[in-house]
């Protein structure tokens, strides 16, 4: 989907933004502190109902106010141009609030598949240089969006895991049947890790691609690691011998939740190998290779943020990831303090500038 209007209150220092000319590539500039970064933040939440920035509510809505709100409407990719308007909305104690053409939702499940996001960010180096966690919800952002039938896996399990910890920390594994809902927790680990190594393997066709674009001289390679020890041929068997542990921590120790991926440059894990600088092109060639992915199984765009495009990349590096997200042909919103350094890279009609000072955002004609 296409973002055609977007209206931004209360978040941050973002008073009341209205923007009602969004273009193919939107190019958001402003100082330091000038609430370009809170244009990004508030569409990334229409796609995972949380900031990037922090998880605490109260630090985004306006500190005077109750709760924040963003509402777009949308345009479909194809050629029926059919609309949606969307918004969602979150009170300063957590609490939201999801429309969908005019009608409330509970699950932002419901709203996430409109507005599928892809964030570029200097900070973004974390998801290769970080705890697993964020290379778990990489894969299942993929599962979710593009393979959503295996998605249900990751319900499932997520499910059986939640009462398997509850029987080990309530004391009550032996007595309360906690062998049946190993078996039932096998089964759906299994299925879930055969869905991840299945999309990991489909996300490698397209990894060459970005990499040699980026950092031609190395070659990268994704790479599994399921959740439990090698020395274990499955999940069952890990399962089993880790059970006396997990009894006496009061939890699962093991399988699909401890789970997350590597990724290797030239057969060395690329956190030992890359500089940060080279780390940053990476991470926009694994945003960039999610994305051509999603497209090419949906046959519907991403909606790229990139925060602060020029930061830590010289000019040369800074041409080559403007001209990826150009051949995207996605829809692009990047933050950036002076527009000169990417409005070179972006020529075209569809291209708009939006100046930020003080929370106001105004559009800039040029020409």
């Amino acid at each position: 989907m296409h973002i055609s209007t977007l209206y931004i209150e209360k978040l941050r220092n973002l008073t009341q933004v209205n923007l009602d000319n969004v273009g193919t590539v939107n190019i958001v500039f402003g100082q330091n502190g000038s609430g370009k970064t809170s244009v990004l933040e508030a569409i990334y939440c229409l796609g995972f109902g949380r900031s990037f920035r922090t998880h605490q509510s109260k630090q985004i809505v306006q500190a005077t106010e109750e709760a924040f709100t963003v509402f777009a409407k949308l345009k479909a990719d194809t050629a029926d141009n059919r609309e949606h308007r969307i918004g969602f909305s979150r009170s300063r104690t957590g609490e939201s609030q999801i429309r969908i053409d005019g009608e409330s939702r509970v699950r932002f499940s419901e709203l996430a598949q409109y507005t599928p996001v892809q964030l570029i960010t200097p900070e973004g180096v974390a998801l290769v240089t970080d705890g697993p966690k964020a290379r778990r919800q990489f894969m299942d952002w993929g599962l979710f969006h593009v393979e959503h039938a295996q998605y249900q896996h990751w319900v499932n399990y997520s499910r059986l895991l939640k009462q398997r910890n509850t029987l080990l920390r309530e004391g009550k594994y032996f007595s309360d049947g906690g062998s049946y809902w190993d078996k039932e927790l096998i089964k759906a680990g299994d299925a879930l890790t055969q869905a991840r190594k299945a999309y990991l393997h489909s996300l490698n066709e397209y990894l060459a691609e970005y990499t040699n674009r980026f950092l031609p001289d190395i070659k990268f390679e994704f790479k599994l690691l399921p959740g439990w020890s090698e020395k274990y041929e499955s999940f069952e068997e890990a399962l089993v011998d880790k059970l006396e542990l997990d009894t006496k921590q009061g939890f699962t120790s093991v399988g699909p939740s401890k789970a997350e991926w590597l990724i290797k440059a030239d057969g060395v894990d690329a956190k030992e190998r890359l500089s940060r600088g080279q780390l940053k092109l990476l991470v926009a060639a694994l945003r960039f290779v999610q994305g051509d992915h999603y497209k090419a199984v949906t046959g519907k765009q991403c909606v790229y943020l990139v925060d602060d495009l020029p930061a830590e990349l010289d000019v040369i590096n800074q041409e080559k990831l403007c001209k990826a997200l150009a051949d995207t042909k996605s829809q692009v919103f990047v933050t950036t303090i002076e527009k000169e350094n990417l409005l070179m890279h972006f020529k075209n009609d569809e291209t708009r500038l939006f100046h930020v000072e003080h929370g106001t955002v105004k559009e800039i004609t040029t020409g």
